[in-house]
């Protein structure tokens, strides 16, 4: 079962139904989200890429100006103990060296430092490692113990913690939607087994950010959904489990639905 696929049946199980029945869901605000999520985990990547570069970087500036002050302390050495000109102008001459490689590094640091700042500045990018990210030939997260598959939209590393982050770009509500907060607890247990420690995940819609923290009560609750969808699939039964026409109204799926308020 895919937490995607949750979030479809915690929304409304007809509207899971019908997707996995193929019915495709329509509407402008559908279209729009799906291009605009694209943007963000192209911004994602970049981030990722740039700060593994900016790692790589400084790394290498440490080494090099480790080793040409090394050189620099032996040319001197050679030349004050031994009066030898030549090796101790070839050492100085490699330390130079060293050090214009690590200057150059140093830019290149400089650089993907600018590009990652400006990349999180744009999708509101919490600090912390990025780990994993979504997108086209991105293997799912995956789990042996409770059956569930999925990707996060990225997944970050803050202190040993390692938080998997939703991104929603639909319309914004009032606070995050259980839906929502099924998939992300769906999330939050793939990650667990796979990276360790999860204290919580995060939904963001727009600029607004939200914590769930990952309960035994919230994973209760999401094992009996997988139960009930897997009964679903079993039995081929099921139907609208709400009376509220504000759902049908938002749902991509209304006009092919069979119970449908809107």
């Amino acid at each position: 079962v895919s937490a995607s696929e949750i979030e479809k049946y915690t929304y409304c199980p007809l509207s899971w139904w019908l997707s996995r029945k193929g019915v495709e869901g329509k509407g402008k605000e559908l279209r729009e989200g799906i291009g605009r999520h694209h943007e963000i985990e192209k911004n994602i990547e970049t981030v990722k890429k740039e700060e593994e570069k900016l790692f790589s970087s400084e790394f290498m500036i440490a080494v090099l100006s480790t080793a040409a002050t090394i050189l620099s302390l032996v040319g001197v050495g050679i030349y004050l103990s031994q009066q030898k000109e030549f090796e101790s102008a070839i050492t100085m001459i490699l330390s130079a060296m060293w050090l214009v490689s690590a200057a150059v590094f140093m830019v290149v640091a400089l650089k993907s430092t600018q590009l990652a700042r400006s990349a999180r500045d744009i999708v509101n990018l919490p600090n912390g490692i990025i780990e994993y990210v979504s997108g086209e030939g991105v293997e799912d997260l995956s789990s042996k113990k409770t059956g569930l598959i999925g990707k996060p939209d990225y997944v970050i590393n803050v202190r040993g913690s390692f938080i998997p982050v939703e991104i929603k770009t639909g319309r914004v509500p009032r606070g995050p939607l259980f839906s929502h907060i099924m998939q992300l607890t769906a999330y939050c247990v793939l990650v667990e087994e796979k990276y360790g420690k999860t204290e919580y995940g995060m939904l963001m819609y727009g600029n607004q950010a939200y914590r769930i923290s990952l309960t035994d009560e919230l994973k209760t609750t999401l094992f009996k959904k997988v139960d009930k969808m897997r009964e679903a699939l079993k039995t081929g039964i099921v139907h609208r489990d709400h009376s509220k026409p504000g759902k049908c109204r938002y749902c991509s799926r209304r006009n092919a639905c069979p119970e449908s308020l809107a």
